[in-house]
């Protein structure tokens, strides 16, 4: 039987995550949006172990004080599948865990077996992992892959907000080739002046398609690579030096070093705040890389009501990966009540790589008249995502159930812009064109609420 204190806290823990790109492990809950109410943990999330003792698993999104007296994200697992292959403990994690019964049990194992014997020839760890994202490729979900378990632990890390060595960059692949994105403002690599889509020609004298700096990629595997193109961490320790030789415009090359030190997303969106001044407006700008844990809807609150606070307009940056779907609501209520009793507009920049917990805000914005948004359509990839260890340095992020009506609205279905303005590209040397059409389309915004 479980003890009274077990069931209290089950009732009173109340969690809604959405993974950034990817996704951690989230029990059953339903995002609040008009008002702050959760439903209770469902079971779902505990070993059998667990449930039988009265014992819980500390889940990703319960408070922080929750986290420190229990587990960490990062070693918050939904299952343990460890004892065959790479391919064979996959299939196996799918078969019980995977969130549409009907595919499970219809599809499922048509497509296993299609892949079993390309699995078997498989020698390599590498050749592995190919087979396994191939056969993920065929299953129509986002938060669906295989990543390492290094990547694991800094998305982990990134979500909760704490520090580890970085060099405060991440590279993108298109077409063979590895171009620097996710460049943190006031981080390491653009006080040393990367600027995003810089391709990296190499890195400490060896070329980036071969350098075992760069881990495995970090991307759903069913979303198309135009759409959601590979993304890779760094491998990084403490007081690593990195050289750089980069391409910045076609045959214009750079050599930069990067030193690494413990520098969290959340700081650089506090770094990224700032003032713009257009057509002799005064537009307030923040960037949130990631919807933390904690903190976010504060800053900016502390951020309108104060050097934000003359300020005529607002621009609030989406573009990055996801976070933690318990500060939607407040983030929500803080951009429209402090943006209506300032009368400002407000303009959101959203593209491709919006996505999970900035899916839904983009969209309740959107809908709600709050902002206006700008830039491309988002990932559209708003189903939560488990955490399976399968042995092999790897781990499973696999969805195993739908969050609601946010799942069946926005799943696959990306939130269109107002004004569509597409991405900056390889080569463009810094350039930003949905921050410039946001902050121009911020000042018409100012000067039609002024007539």
């Amino acid at each position: 039987m479980k003890s009274t204190k077990a069931i209290r806290i089950l009732r009173t823990t109340f969690v809604a995550i959405l993974l950034a790109l990817p996704g951690l492990v989230s029990p059953r809950a339903a995002l609040p949006f008009d008002q702050p109410v959760f439903f209770d943990l469902a079971p779902s999330w505990q070993t059998q172990d667990q449930a039988t003792s009265g014992s819980q698993a500390v889940p990703a999104g319960v408070p922080p004080e929750a986290v420190a007296r229990g587990r960490s994200l990062e070693s918050n697992y939904i299952a343990h599948e460890t004892s065959g292959t790479l391919f064979k403990n996959v299939a196996t994690v799918l078969t019980r865990r995977y969130y549409d019964s009907k595919f499970r049990r219809d599809v499922l194992p048509k497509l296993v077996s299609e892949y079993a014997d390309k699995a078997k020839r498989a020698s390599t760890l590498k050749d592995q992992r190919d087979v396994v994202e191939e056969m993920l490729s065929h299953i129509p979900s986002s938060h669906l892959g295989l990543m390492s378990t290094t990547t694991h632990k800094y998305i982990s890390a990134d979500l909760e907000g704490r520090s580890y060595p970085t060099f405060g960059v991440q590279v993108i692949e298109e077409g063979g080739k590895f171009y620097a994105f996710f460049v943190l403002e006031g981080g390491p690599a653009q006080r040393a002046g990367l600027r995003p889509w810089d391709r990296i020609v190499s890195i400490d004298d060896v070329p980036a398609e071969k350098s075992s700096r760069v881990d495995w990629r970090s991307d759903d595997a069913y979303i198309a690579d135009d759409r959601d193109p590979p993304v890779h961490y760094l491998l990084t320790e403490k007081g690593d030096t990195l050289k750089l030789k980069i391409e910045r415009k076609k045959d214009k090359f750079i050599t930069l070093s990067i030193k690494a030190e413990d520098y969290p997303p959340f700081a650089a969106a506090k770094a990224s705040a700032r003032l713009y001044k257009v057509d002799g407006r005064d537009i307030a700008y923040i960037h949130i890389w990631y919807v933390h844990m904690s903190g976010v809807p504060e800053l900016l609150k502390s951020k309108m009501e104060g050097e934000f606070g003359k300020c005529d307009g607002f621009v609030l940056d989406l573009r990055g990966r996801g976070g933690n779907g318990m500060a939607i609501a407040r983030i929500l209520d803080v951009v429209e009540s402090e943006s209506k009793s300032r009368h400002w507009p407000v303009v959101a920049l959203i593209d491709r790589q919006s996505r999970s917990a900035k899916d839904i805000l983009a969209y309740e914005l959107k809908k709600r008249g709050i902002a206006t948004l700008v830039g491309e359509p988002t990932a559209g990839a708003v189903i939560p995502a488990s955490f399976a260890d399968v042995g092999h340095d790897s781990v499973l992020m696999f969805p195993s159930f739908k969050l609601g009506k946010y799942t069946d609205l926005l799943e696959s279905k990306p939130t269109k812009p107002d004004v569509f303005v597409e991405r900056a590209g390889p080569l463009s040397g810094g350039e930003d064109p949905i921050l410039n059409a946001g902050l121009a389309e911020e000042a018409k915004l100012i000067k039609r609420r002024e007539k």
